[in-house]
């Protein structure tokens, strides 16, 4: 006789958080209420069953048939299975020994009747599972499963040496604390604790305890069969279960819901928690919501992965379990710091783990289940036994929509630890309950505008701290985890992520359009999911980051020269302590030697900062409301933000200055410099307005170094919104150099003592004026002046501002220059 193993089930191993380890059920679809010829008379359960659609249409081959005073039955017709199978369901009052000694108690009738079954339990029911090798046979089963559950239980009965044995195994199997009993009450792991009661099978009263539990827990109104084989077989058992008489009848098992929360610590015994540990359990009032968030979870690419992995103590889950029960469902989630945390931190560590985790729950147990989660399952069983064991049991669920969710929190601290002094685990309570609360606070900053009928949906996240705090050793790793962020994207989302690196902050820009069948809110939550997922440091990887360092080293060899080396010495000339002032890319040596662990760190930095959104809606203002919450989603909970550090510059250093190039450079290069207002102060559009005038063609610089002559020479605004300054780099080779740059004196002393000639202020008045009319178009830059606050429209400055301007920034003291050559 093929049964259960004498003891209990072995705790759960631990699964790989790519993996879902599902109770019972995890799958199932709009399954067919159809009916047999007793379908027209009151059912024995009151209310539909999770299986069955709403058009009563058969859907992948499963029915389910109603009967008076009869379980209900669900039929899985499919072909190729060696042999057909049937299950039955039973749900048991809660705790383990119940279910242990009915599941006990029908097994051996079954086996003193002929019936070869395997059956299965935990604490809130258990399964009888039989392959049918002989169709015949169906009826009589059905006659001794009656028998089964309707004959009155007498001492020292034919099953009493089974049921010894399993309460003998149970008693062996306690759960690891007390405190873990309100999450096994969810989950329904088998294992007993302290505060329950096993019955003790010598004693007297034993029998009629037993006698009282058989008539309280086998009857029709407890159970649900389920058949799984060809459509001639179904035929046959739906009218082997019409014909059969006899079943008890009741009341569905009550399976009552917590009455509240429970938030617990325990110490956990030698080697089951090394490194201290965090069980959650959510009990919901809908089972097939209950797998389906549990599947979510326990995806590689799900939210509570990467914002686990991106705290600053990092967890991660090492078990998501999902549990259809009697009456709603059970999500649960079991994790562990990613390495070992110091016992006087792991109280809030773990608090703050645990109120993520928190989040994630509640997030996807109110997403509303299908019908599809359970048929994925039943169908997906390749032994038929399992099939049929699933349907069972998914047809004796019943949803309770009006059900608060209860949540159940145990914390295992490490066998070598204890509590805090006077703690007794109260600090990890009062951490949770703090953490908690932080999860429901907004915490980007929001800036939005409506654009209807646009074609995307824009959105930029972005730290208005920018590149305030880097310094030499850092110079550029900012700009390096945007990139890498941008470049880490998940292409199924369907989002353009772009990295913004821009004057007065650093961030994400993320714009998508609808897809088929998307509303504009969905469109919303997609685009803001995209953007906060592509910032949180777990998803940063060696891939990502190689790719944005090259893409960041190439971009700076191509804007400041050979290796940066020119850029580099005027960097640290005009501001010595932070270079990445002047270029936020920062220095190429630095740039190329950053590590993924720094950049996480940045990245990690700047979600503890403040942060700011800017939202580009394409149909109404909810839009932004709800890429507003995705964002968040990823940021809570965290401490209050901290501001930008307040910048401290030091004095600049006097040239000229020099620097060496490769060998292999080619030509020389010379950086002609003079500080400039920061980005947003007054000065600066004056400033931009005097490189228009410069470059170009027909501009000043083309007649004053003209290309025909070997050298080549352009002018830029460089900087942030902390120093800025005029460039004009030029390129010749090494025996022109100095005469390049002298001519560039004398024409920037020229229109620092005269202005700009009409013709020169009219070409750039033109210029600019079409720049700025073209930009307009582009939703990047309206996004950007959203996220600002700056105006869209720029004036253009008179002649008389700009000659003014020119008279104190372009005077001869204020000129910086740095030669490179190659080396020789």
């Amino acid at each position: 006789m093929k049964t259960t193993p004498e003891t209990p089930p072995e705790p759960t191993p631990r699964r790989l958080p790519s993996r879902t380890f599902v109770r019972l059920a995890a799958l199932v679809a709009p399954l067919a209420l159809a009916s047999c010829s007793g379908a027209n008379r009151p059912a024995t359960r009151v209310g539909p069953s999770v299986l069955a659609s709403p058009s009563g249409a058969p859907v992948a081959g499963i029915e389910v048939h109603a009967l008076d005073e009869r379980p209900r039955l669900t039929v899985v017709n499919r072909d190729g299975d060696p042999a057909p199978a049937i299950a039955v369901a039973f749900a048991t009052d809660p705790g383990p020994a119940t279910a242990a000694m009915l599941s006990a108690l029908v097994e051996a009738r079954l086996a003193a009747a002929g019936f070869e079954t395997r059956v299965r339990a935990d604490r809130t029911g258990f399964r009888v599972e039989w392959l049918v090798e002989n169709a015949a046979r169906v009826s009589p089963f059905l006659a001794a499963l009656v028998r089964a559950m309707r004959d009155p239980v007498v001492a020292n009965g034919p099953e009493s040496p089974l049921v010894t044995r399993r309460l003998a195994a149970l008693r062996k199997t306690p759960l690891d604390a007390p405190e873990l009993a309100p999450i096994a009450a969810c989950t329904g792991r088998l294992g007993h604790s302290p505060s329950e009661a096993v019955p003790d099978p010598a004693s007297p009263t034993f029998a009629g305890e037993l006698e009282g539990q058989r008539r309280e827990g086998l009857h029709a109104g407890r159970a649900a069969i389920a058949s799984v084989g060809p459509a001639s077989f179904s035929a046959l058992v739906a009218k082997a279960l019409e014909a059969s008489e006899g079943w008890p009848v009741g009341e569905p098992a009550a399976d009552p819901f917590p009455a509240a929360d429970a938030v617990a610590s325990y110490v956990a015994p030698s080697q089951s928690a090394p490194r201290g540990q965090v069980t959650l359990a959510l009990r919901i009032g809908d089972a097939l919501g209950a797998v389906a968030a549990a599947e979510r979870l326990a995806a590689p690419d799900s939210p509570l992965h990467a914002r686990l992995g991106s705290l600053p103590e990092a967890f991660h889950a090492v078990q998501v379990v999902g549990v259809a029960r009697a009456r709603g469902g059970c999500v649960s989630v079991t994790i562990e710091p990613a390495s070992r945390v110091d016992a006087a931190d792991l109280e809030r560590a773990a608090a703050r783990a645990a109120a993520v985790t928190r989040h994630e729950l509640r997030l996807e147990g109110a997403v509303p289940g299908t019908a599809a989660v359970a048929m994925r399952q039943i169908l997906a069983a390749a032994d038929p036994r399992d099939a049929a064991s699933r349907a069972a049991w998914w047809d004796l669920t019943t949803p309770v929509p009006s059900a608060p969710p209860r949540l159940a929190v145990a914390l295992a601290l490490p066998p070598r630890s204890t509590p805090a002094p006077g703690s007794s685990g109260r600090t990890f309570a009062a951490e949770l309950d703090r953490a908690s609360a932080a999860t429901s606070e907004p915490i980007v900053e929001r800036r939005a505008a409506v654009e209807r009928g646009q074609g995307e949906l824009w959105a930029l996240v972005a730290s208005p701290c920018g590149v305030v705090d880097e310094g030499v050793v850092d110079a550029g790793t900012t700009a390096l985890a945007m990139l890498a962020a941008a470049a880490s994207r998940e292409p199924s989302s369907g989002v353009s992520l772009e990295p913004w690196v821009g004057p007065d902050g650093m961030g994400l820009v993320a714009h998508a359009a609808p897809r088929d069948d998307e509303t504009p809110v969905e469109l919303a939550r997609r685009v803001g999911d995209a953007a906060a997922r592509a910032l949180s440091p777990a998803a940063l990887t060696p891939a990502s980051l190689t790719e944005a360092r090259t893409s960041a080293l190439a971009h700076i060899e191509r804007t400041t020269g050979r290796g940066g080396v020119a850029f580099q010495a005027l960097a640290s000339a005009l501001v010595p302590e932070h270079p990445s002032w002047l270029d936020p890319l920062g220095i190429y040596t630095r740039v190329s030697g950053a590590s993924l662990e720094g950049t996480r760190l940045r990245l990690r930095t700047l979600h503890e900062g403040p942060l700011r959104l800017a939202v580009l809606a394409n149909a109404d203002a909810a839009q932004a409301a709800e890429v507003a919450r995705a964002v968040d989603r990823w940021l809570v909970p965290r401490p209050p933000a901290r501001a930008c550090p307040t910048a401290t510059r030091g004095p600049s250093r006097a040239g000229p200055l020099t620097a060496r190039l490769a060998r292999d450079a080619g030509l020389a290069q010379a950086l002609v410099a003079a500080p400039m207002p920061a980005a947003g102060a007054p000065g600066h559009d004056l400033a931009l307005f005097v490189t228009l005038a410069l470059s170009g063609e027909g501009g000043l610089l083309e007649a004053t170094l003209p290309p025909a002559g070997g050298v080549r020479a352009a002018a830029r605004i460089v900087g942030t919104n902390q120093a800025a300054a005029l460039v004009v780099d030029v390129r010749a080779p090494s025996d022109l150099l100095a005469s390049a740059v002298n001519d560039v004196r004398t024409l920037l002393g020229k229109i620092s003592r005269s202005g700009l000639a009409t013709p020169e202020f009219s070409r750039a008045a033109s210029l600019a004026l079409r720049r700025e009319t073209e930009s307009r178009a582009d939703p990047r830059r309206r996004l950007i002046q959203l996220w600002s606050g700056r105006s869209q429209a720029r004036e253009t400055p008179t002649q008389q501002a700009v000659a003014a301007f020119l008279a104190t920034s372009l005077a001869e003291n204020m000129l910086l220059v740095v030669e490179a050559h190659p080396d020789p």
